[in-house]
């Protein structure tokens, strides 16, 4: 029986399918075609300074306490509001150390950001299933990156919203080997929106850290959401991949970073997955559904391979 040849332009209708769904679902969550023009302009603006001290603090306690009640946690922002001279600045702001208190001994992976725990469990198989019943390829989400050392491994999602500190730190002492860019989409993040048809961490644009621990290999994937601007690295400033084509970047010689460690800044806000190496054994110290704050632990490692 002769196997029916795929039509040539079967690419290009599933990128126009995907560029309809992004459209789609940004509209809806925006509450319709104007709502979605505004959010635009708005994200366009996000850069742009506001002149006055007082205006920056008045504009950003009203929209955050309108948005998200009670609105930002003022104490814990390393500066006033009123000196944030954007939104952007704002958004990308670091929190005061003595409210991440980082645990200065340990084998524990560490969460990488603030943020809601979307999924955790364990890769089978080379793949892993979310709650909403969408599986992954670890090797299509690691975009060519070796998966091998991560079958067996715990993984954790974690979804950061706007309110949330938009920095992204090093769940464990260890070195950073490469960081791998993939442009792609901007499909909503948000967990009502993913579907089995639009699998959102591998179809958006991301940004893959492949770091070598003492507890072995370790994955922090940013998955980039609507509205993103881009996604920035401290330690590799003048990485500034393109939108067409796979880019890495390896460091002349690995950086080391500790537990804590500021690693990279979402503009905007998005998800971050982090994928434990099957060796040692990893047990989840964190629940789907649970806030979490980067520094606290997520996985208790135990350095022998027992149970914990």
């Amino acid at each position: 029986m002769n196997t029916p040849e795929k039509s040539p332009d079967t690419g290009a209708r599933r990128r126009a399918s995907i560029q309809w769904e992004q459209f789609r679902q940004a509209r809806r969550i925006h509450g319709g075609l104007w709502g979605f023009c505004l959010a635009v302009l708005g994200v366009k603006l996000s850069r742009l300074p506001i002149p006055s001290r007082r205006l920056r603090q008045r504009l950003f306690r009203d929209l955050y306490a309108r948005m998200y009640p009670p609105g930002l946690d003022e104490q814990e922002a390393e500066r006033p509001l009123g000196d944030y001279p954007t939104f952007n600045a704002l958004f990308t702001r670091g929190v005061k150390r003595e409210h991440r208190p980082i645990p200065a001994v340990g084998s524990d992976l560490l969460s990488p950001c603030d943020g809601t725990v979307q999924d955790l469990g364990r890769v089978e198989g080379g793949r892993f299933l979310t709650v909403k019943g969408i599986a992954y390829s670890v090797e299509s989400l690691l975009a060519g990156l070796d998966a091998r050392p991560y079958e067996g491994g715990q993984f954790a999602i974690i979804f950061l919203s706007p309110i949330d500190c938009h920095r992204v730190f090093s769940p464990s002492d260890g070195r950073i080997d490469e960081a791998v860019h993939v442009p792609g989409a901007r499909l909503l993040v948000h967990p009502p929106y993913q579907s089995p048809e639009y699998p959102v961490y591998t179809l958006n644009e991301r940004m893959i850290l492949s770091l070598s621990t003492d507890s072995g290999a370790c994955a922090v994937v940013l998955v980039a959401g609507w509205g993103v601007g881009k996604i920035t690295l401290p330690l590799a400033p003048g990485f500034r991949p393109g939108s067409r084509r796979v880019e890495s970047y390896r460091w002349p010689s690995p950086p080391l970073v500790e537990r804590g460690g500021w690693i990279a800044t979402f503009e905007l806000g998005s998800t971050v997955v982090l994928i434990a190496s099957s060796s040692p054994e990893a047990t989840p110290l964190v629940s789907p559904n649970e806030r979490v704050r980067y520094g606290q632990p997520v996985f208790r490692i135990d350095p022998h391979g027992r149970p914990v």
